[in-house]
């Protein structure tokens, strides 16, 4: 069973039709700044601290130091040409993944993914909501 958790939703609250500025995403351009920036200060509102930075492949939210659980949400336009990087949808993919940390041969500490937190996935749940969107089951790839 896959430990991860993912939702879709739709959404005209986040902008999936402007010119990206070439700055965004070392250059990668894509879209989801804002989905970010709304995710992190609403999970923060709820109690659980995040912040969000920009990867090669879109935008990530993620536990800040103080947050007792190491989670992650992916966020990807869901274009409906499945290229994240073009206009035209307004759908938006969230891949919920969660990490502890785990003694390797007594001496090294790494991190392995661990099933979500049903806390942390109803918490980016309700925010999916509270942005007037209704949340979805996604499996990604789809």
């Amino acid at each position: 069973m896959d430990p991860s958790r993912a939702l879709t939703f739709e959404s005209e609250r986040f902008d999936y039709r402007s010119d990206l500025p070439e700055e965004s995403n070392a250059g990668n351009r894509f879209y989801g700044k804002d989905v970010a920036e709304f995710l992190a200060r609403a999970l923060a509102l709820r109690g659980v601290p995040s912040d969000f930075v920009d990867e090669d492949w879109g935008w990530l939210v993620f536990a800040t130091r103080q947050t007792a659980q190491d989670f992650e949400v992916a966020i990807y336009n869901l274009s409906e040409h499945r290229e994240g990087g073009r206009p035209g949808a307004n759908r938006w993919g969230l891949w919920v993944r969660q990490h502890q940390p785990k003694k390797m041969l007594g001496l090294f500490t790494r991190r392995v993914e661990v099933p979500v937190a049903l806390e942390i996935y109803e918490a980016v749940t309700a925010c999916v909501v509270d942005a007037g969107a209704t949340p979805e089951p996604w499996t990604v790839g789809e």
